[in-house]
């Protein structure tokens, strides 16, 4: 709803938003009155109005953007990114209007994405989008259509001679990246987001992420990916002594995600291994299993959601007091790793 602000004559005046045009520029009606309720009331029935005259016979591409503009605010920089991405993808029927539009034009997009080698994933996005857009404008008709099933691919988790490999001949920051990835399974985001300040004792708080927005700039994000990221972890030692210690709002690693990304890439070219940063999140998950880890504190952990619902509510208190001793047991086979690369030495 539209606020009303006082005017220096004692008037009311509301704007809401109208429309964008086609340079992208965004418009807004004014409307002001003698009161603020009454200026309010102008406003919203104007909003009410063109809402249901944009919605009888905009395009699904004025729908998209104009579900986007509405949402600007709320939607992570990273997801606004990925959004305009998949907004250039929905040129096939940018210029169906949205009261118009039925199953078969949805489906033989679809078709028009497979044909492309879009993933199954890519594809649902799109699709994700365009339903969100068309439920935005009003369009609250259910379509039927057939997505492409995801291919089910068995993941191989890296091998602890790998990953030994790897830390022993990383650069110091690149060793801080292994083990806070391998070990305590931290992803790239979360890594690059990391400062002095997060560390308390031999615990280091997990709450923010690195994120790439629409600017093409990268943005510091206080909440993580998702609400179960939000973590406590508890640090080895010798993890602790190697990360060293810093001011409070000092990153850790002060490299964003992509170098991140690029120096393990390089590492393990150099090395001939075949896996990727993210593996090291399979292979934490992997050692858990293997250490009977239960599923409940790999999860917490690790920043996974627990299937489980009842496994949550139950025994959700006792996740903070129990997961020191089971992430000791995984900080265990970094020490072990850390010693056998000294004495092979």
């Amino acid at each position: 709803m539209a606020k009303a602000h006082k005017l220096p004559s004692g008037a009311w005046r509301a704007r809401v938003y109208s429309h964008t045009d086609n340079s992208g520029k965004k418009h807004y009606e004014s409307f002001t009155a003698a009161t603020k309720q009454e200026a309010e009331l102008m406003a919203s029935k104007f909003a009410n109005d063109n809402d249901r005259k944009r919605s009888a016979d905009i395009t699904v591409k004025e729908a998209v953007q104009n579900y986007l503009d509405a949402n600007s605010n709320a939607l992570s920089p990273s997801t606004l990114y990925g959004y305009k991405t998949i907004q250039k993808r929905l040129k096939y029927i940018d210029s169906v209007r949205i009261r118009k539009i039925t199953s078969k034009d949805i489906q033989h997009f679809i078709a028009y994405m497979i044909d492309r080698n879009l993933s199954p994933k890519t594809i649902k996005n799109t699709y994700g989008l365009l339903r969100s857009a068309l439920t935005f404008s009003g369009v609250e008709q259910s379509f039927m259509v057939h997505m492409p099933s995801n291919a089910k691919k068995t993941k191989v988790a890296p091998e602890h001679d790998q990953v030994g490999e790897l830390y022993n001949n990383a650069s110091k920051k690149m060793k801080i990246v292994i083990a806070l990835a391998a070990f305590y399974s931290l992803r790239r985001g979360e890594l690059a987001a990391l400062k002095y300040g997060d560390i308390k004792g031999n615990t280091i708080y997990i709450h923010s992420d690195i994120v790439y927005g629409p600017d093409k700039k990268w943005h510091y994000k206080e909440v993580p990916k998702t609400d179960v990221s939000n973590r406590t972890i508890f640090l080895h030692k010798n993890l602790l002594d190697l990360i060293g210690t810093g001011e409070p709002d000092e990153y850790i690693l002060k490299v964003n995600p992509n170098t991140i990304g690029e120096n393990f890439r390089r590492l393990k070219k150099k090395l001939g291994i075949k896996i990727t940063l993210h593996d090291l999140r399979h292979y934490f998950a992997s050692l858990a299993k293997v250490l009977d880890v239960p599923d409940i504190y790999t999860a917490s952990l690790g920043g996974w959601k627990n299937n489980s619902p009842v496994l949550k509510e139950v025994y959700q208190g006792n996740i903070v007091s129990m997961s020191e001793e089971y992430a000791k047991r995984l900080s265990g086979s970094f020490e072990d790793m850390t010693q056998n690369v000294t004495r092979a030495k």
